[in-house]
């Protein structure tokens, strides 16, 4: 099918995917009704773990400004049902929006262990600018801090309260901070530089039990050790929200998965871009991923937006490079690609004879059959944005249409030796 200014395109979701996918839509040129619908007004939410926390940015310098293009902004609403053969999106007031094309772009909800009383006075998770808020006004009180999850979140928190000259302590079950984000060798560097500026580690261990005592936070970990904190950060990761998708038809495991192009496995007339979706980044390989970087939810939202309204035609694979950075105090951390613990790494440190090799600059190349996959640089500017352009080149298209093909024959086979009731959708 084909959009004209009769149709109802219906944007679920405020963040940077959302946004950027209904700012595409116009600048496609769709002319029919768009409607965006959100909980939250966008604002950029990598200020939450960061300039909100420490105090230099106020709640107005982190909101976007309104959209340049027309649209419906229905804020304050949260998707609660979708049903996608009347073409349907069910809100939490009770309202009902129809639609002829739908963007999913309804991102992420944070972790929270069974049973913690989240909310209650200084435990707190820190994932949306209201949790931010919150946690600043109770900042200036607390002494001592503690973060559960050492991920980039987690990172950039313990160095915002150390910057207030607290105490910061970080428990998290990996071997090393940012371990995911940074793979196993440069997640080691970056763990001494945290622990020599000062911040508390207790990595390997797992948090077994949470009250309160006192006016304080007990933590007992999982080895019997108690961790006593003022104020308590939960940063243990995030999953996809999509919980107001059961029941549409389409496969919600691990987020909603897409074909190459985003368009949503199970229902015609809907694409996702964000976290939220799974999808074959066809540049890396063939395995559906999801991707939670602020970069690349804003490309998917565009891709997104140029498949809906491509309809039945084709379109290029949506073959985004994943990449961000980050401020940590005097760390400067940069990624892009893929970074894989089965990856082979090699390192190049700009200056060998200092001990402390992460703040004296190092770039991790990460290589996987012998192609470079990704890297990792720490206060390594000028030498991360050389080496990235052999990552930014675009892939062969030779190479991209043998993945096309892989990826669609794993699909019929998986669609041949399903049973009639659970066959995915091919279209």
């Amino acid at each position: 099918m084909t959009f004209d200014w009769r149709d109802r395109v219906v944007v679920v979701g405020t963040g940077p995917a959302g946004m950027a996918a209904a700012d595409e839509l116009r600048r496609l040129g769709f002319s029919g009704d768009l409607t965006v619908v959100g909980d939250e007004a966008p604002y950029d939410r990598p200020a939450c773990s960061k300039g909100v926390l420490s105090g230099h940015q106020k709640l107005a310098d982190v909101r976007l400004p309104a959209p340049e293009a027309p649209m419906d902004l229905r804020l304050g609403r949260r998707a609660v049902g979708l049903d996608t053969r009347e073409r349907v999106v069910f809100t939490d007031d009770g309202a009902e929006f129809e639609y002829d094309g739908l963007v999913i772009a309804t991102g992420a909800a944070p972790v929270v262990p069974d049973g913690w009383p989240i909310g209650e006075p200084g435990l707190h998770t820190l994932h949306t600018l209201e949790d931010a808020w919150a946690i600043r006004s109770e900042l200036y009180r607390a002494d001592r801090v503690a973060i559960v999850g050492g991920g980039l979140t987690g990172c950039e928190a313990a160095c915002a309260v150390r910057g207030l000259a607290r105490e910061a302590i970080i428990i998290d079950s990996k071997p090393a901070l940012m371990y995911r984000a940074l793979g196993e060798t440069i997640g080691a560097m970056v763990t001494e530089a945290h622990r020599a500026s000062g911040i508390e580690l207790r990595l390997g261990r797992r948090v077994a039990e949470v009250e309160r005592r006192r006016n304080r936070w007990r933590l007992t970990l999982n080895d019997g050790e108690y961790v006593s904190a003022d104020l308590v950060l939960v940063t243990a990761g995030e999953r996809p929200y999509t919980e107001w998708l059961t029941g549409s038809g389409l496969d919600i495991r691990d987020g909603v998965r897409c074909d190459e192009n985003l368009r949503a496995h199970g229902a015609n007339g809907v694409v996702a871009a964000g976290v939220v979706a799974r999808w074959p980044n066809l540049r890396f390989a063939t395995d559906a991923v999801r991707c939670g970087q602020w970069i690349a939810a804003m490309e998917q939202g565009r891709a997104a937006a140029e498949t809906l309204l491509a309809g039945d035609r084709p379109v290029p694979p949506v073959t985004l490079l994943p990449r961000f950075w980050s401020q940590q105090s005097d760390l400067r951390i940069q990624a892009c690609g893929v970074i894989s613990s089965k990856a082979d790494v090699a390192l190049t440190r700009l200056r060998p004879s200092r001990r402390d090799v992460a703040r004296s600059g190092v770039l991790a190349t990460f290589y996987h059959h012998g192609s470079m996959t990704g890297l990792v640089a720490v206060n390594a500017p000028h030498a991360f944005t050389s080496a990235t352009r052999a990552l930014l080149q675009d892939v062969p298209h030779d190479v991209i249409h043998q993945r096309a093909l892989d990826y669609a024959s794993g699909e019929y086979a998986a669609y041949a030796a399903a049973p009639t009731s659970a066959v995915p959708y091919l279209g």
